[in-house]
């Protein structure tokens, strides 16, 4: 019963600072859409998909709590089950960090010239995030009761570990492509700590909120605290992502300038877009 209450508590904090994220997401959406008219439909429909399927994801998580709150309030039975409606917000999470790590493979492959090893094992990574992802909801639906969420830790473990191991391999492959454009050419070296930075605090968002999540899974799995960071986890995959769509305005009016106008960086500024 109290392990039970515990796991509502932190479902309940999570969608509300859930909700707090989303107004990022939808501030995110709208600078995109207002800042960057002009680009290429397929990546204009992409970020739109992206949005609705953050917002189904909301929606679902919101509906979970008010099924526990209000149409189950009192029911014991029915309270210590994880619903449907998380069940399947945890399927559009793992889609959306997907999507998200897919994206910034094949950048990778177009700044890279085609570098087949590298974005091999990327998208091995994400892959293999994306079927233990999809193992842990197969493993929920069969099993839904929430004491049940700490028994078998495997297809959770492997989740977050194939999900840093990709977020990692990303940040750090686009810091060594910056850093081997470095020329001897002006100013070239402070574009290139803007980009690196901008990486890696964009990797950050995501790295943290997996490594918290899978500290508090393994350590306290009873309580329900690991359920805050998953519920933000889609919105920290978006927001990173849209942060450095968002951000390529600010960077090509750096490459305009003379001081930093070598092919390379033309290329690195391209790629981005």
């Amino acid at each position: 019963m109290e392990d039970t209450l515990a796991v509502l508590a932190s479902h309940f904090i999570g969608v509300i600072i859930s909700s707090m994220f989303y107004g990022f997401t939808l501030a995110q959406t709208w600078r995109y859409f207002r800042t960057y008219p002009k680009d290429r439909w397929c990546m204009k429909a992409l970020v739109a998909f992206l949005w609705t399927l953050d917002t189904a994801q909301l929606a679902l998580v919101a509906a979970s709590i008010y099924h526990y709150t209000i149409v189950w309030q009192g029911d014991i039975a029915m309270s210590s089950h994880v619903s449907k409606t998380f069940e399947a917000s945890m399927g559009i999470t793992s889609i959306i960090a997907f999507l998200v790590q897919l994206t910034y493979a094949h950048r990778i492959w177009r700044l890279s010239f085609g570098n087949i090893i590298v974005t091999f094992f990327i998208v091995l990574l994400a892959l293999a995030a994306l079927g233990s992802g999809g193992a842990m909801v197969v493993k929920t639906v069969r099993d839904p009761l929430w004491d049940s969420t700490h028994v078998s830790n495997l297809p959770a473990s492997s989740f977050y570990l194939s999900s840093m191991a990709c977020d990692f391999l990303i940040a750090a492959t686009q810091v060594y492509f910056f850093h081997k454009s470095r020329t001897g050419i002006g100013r070239l070296g402070g574009l290139i700590t803007r980009l690196t930075v901008l990486v890696v605090n964009v990797g950050l968002i995501t790295t943290v909120d997996v490594t918290l999540f899978l500290i508090l899974f393994l350590v306290c799995p009873h309580n329900g605290a690991f359920l805050v960071p998953y519920i933000l986890m889609s919105h920290c995959y978006l927001n990173s992502f849209l942060s450095v769509l968002n951000s390529r305005l600010e960077l090509r009016e750096l490459v305009d300038n003379d001081d930093y106008a070598c092919p390379s960086i033309y290329t690195i500024a391209s790629e981005l877009a």
